[in-house]
């Protein structure tokens, strides 16, 4: 086979010791530093956006499954600058979507060189025991009431959002294990004591928007896991779920939390136009909501346009439709209503093709007669993928630097490292029959 469709077929082997090496040190480090120091991930993992870029240049060839992730990366920042054709240019709106164009440079490299099962788990272990320690330190020992995480380096929603996936992440590493794993105990023992870890790191967090998304997060570790009998799985989900309401119901921080919620959604729909309704972080939502659609309404087909979000923002808060803190959000914490009132249907569309796209990509590769890397991997991709999403319908895909950081890389890996061991077993497919 020649060197030019080295990034379409290519052997482990082939590739010097030094870059796989060095992308295994990456990739093994780059979580828990996200968890400690999330802006510099993405100054960090910028030589492998680097490499992928020339990568793309000097190979060229993609296969169907390249092409289907660079659709996947390019559709959100592509349906932004549509917008802006037609309702003004703003740049600053690009700089957090275009991190799924790195996304999909990382994805080039780790698909090239390939990486090897254990360093993600090890990595998603070390970054929820990361998570642990800090939420302790802040919550505990601080005393304070939500973790933003070391020196407020993150926000408490994307803190404990991103804490919660890492802790599925840790499960879905014991659940699913290789048929030439002969003793993967080791691997259960820590993956729940990760579990375990992110998920009480997201617990103190105080973050509720992404408890929402818990049991659609077991109800995938579960369902795609077919190294257990149906009767088996049942069993572990309802421990899981009593497990997980028990700790709930005992947690005075949670039932805090949702017993505020419940009061400000009560003292919202009761009087919608009142200002002390509005003025708390539920009641804050609901009307944003509310405008949102109102904008949308008006112009369904291009919203009021990126460009124009702020100078509407400031407006609405001097109208006195949303209270004064609505100046400070760049979003109106819920995904497809921020589409529809900034781009209209076409960017609400964007985002329902995104989502689509993705989980064809990684469901697809959820190959039940080959439980290997490729299997745990996909099922990862399809962790982040949903669990963003429903972190998305309180919050906003990209409504914070860390939060954004955390999808370009909790996408990307997964999706690298399953492209290069579907690509390896259809190679030694290949060659088997070659052979033969």
């Amino acid at each position: 086979m020649s060197q030019s469709h080295g990034l379409v077929y290519g052997s482990f082997s082939r590739y010097p010791e030094r870059e796989k090496l060095l992308l295994s040190l990456w990739a093994i480090s780059i979580l828990p530093l996200l968890m400690l120091f999330p802006r510099s991930t993405g100054w960090i993992s910028s030589p492998l956006v680097i490499c992928g870029i020339y990568i793309l240049v000097k190979y060229k060839s993609l296969q169907p499954m390249d092409r289907l992730f660079a659709v996947f990366c390019l559709i959100l920042p592509a349906s932004f600058v549509f917008n802006m054709l037609f309702m003004g240019w703003e740049p600053d709106a690009l700089a957090r979507p275009s991190h799924l164009i790195a996304a999909f440079f990382i994805y080039l490299v780790i698909g090239r060189y390939g990486l090897r099962r254990d360093i993600l788990f090890w990595s998603v272990c070390a970054a929820s025991l990361v998570a642990f320690c800090i939420a302790i330190f802040e919550a505990v020992y601080l005393g304070n009431e939500r973790v933003f995480g070391l020196s407020r380096r993150w926000n408490a929603v994307p803190f404990g959002n991103f804490s919660l996936l890492i802790s599925f992440f840790c499960l879905a590493g014991a659940l699913v294990s290789s048929p030439s794993e002969r003793h993967p105990w080791h691997r259960v023992a820590f993956g729940i004591a990760g579990f375990v870890l992110g998920f009480g790191a997201s617990i103190l967090s105080g973050t509720r928007g992404g408890w929402l998304a818990i049991p659609f997060l077991i109800l995938l570790c579960l369902w795609f896991n077919n190294r257990m009998r149906k009767q088996v799985r049942v069993l572990v989900m309802a421990v899981l779920v009593i497990s997980i309401a028990g700790g709930m119901a005992f947690s005075d921080r949670f039932a805090s939390r949702f017993e505020a919620a419940t009061t400000q959604v009560n003292a919202y729909l009761a009087n919608p136009d009142d200002p002390v309704a509005r003025d708390t972080s539920t009641g804050i939502r609901l009307a944003m909501w509310r405008w949102g659609m109102e904008r949308f309404l008006e112009h369904p087909f291009t919203g009021i346009g990126f460009s124009s979000y702020d100078e509407r923002r400031e407006e609405a808060v001097a109208e006195g439709e949303l209270p004064g803190q609505f100046k400070r959000l760049a979003n109106l914490h819920n995904e497809l209503i921020t589409r529809l009132a900034m781009g209209g249907i076409p960017a609400a569309l964007a985002v329902l093709i995104f989502w689509f796209i993705g989980w064809r990509f990684f469901a697809s590769k959820l190959d039940e007669k080959n439980i290997n890397d490729q299997y745990y991997y996909a099922l990862c991709g399809l962790l982040t993928l949903v669990g963003t999403g429903l972190f998305s319908m309180t919050e906003s895909l990209f409504g914070t630097s860390p939060g954004t950081k955390s999808i370009m890389l909790l996408l990307a890996i997964p999706a690298g490292a399953m492209r290069y061991a579907y690509v390896s077993r259809k190679n030694d497919t290949l060659n088997a029959s070659v052979a033969a």
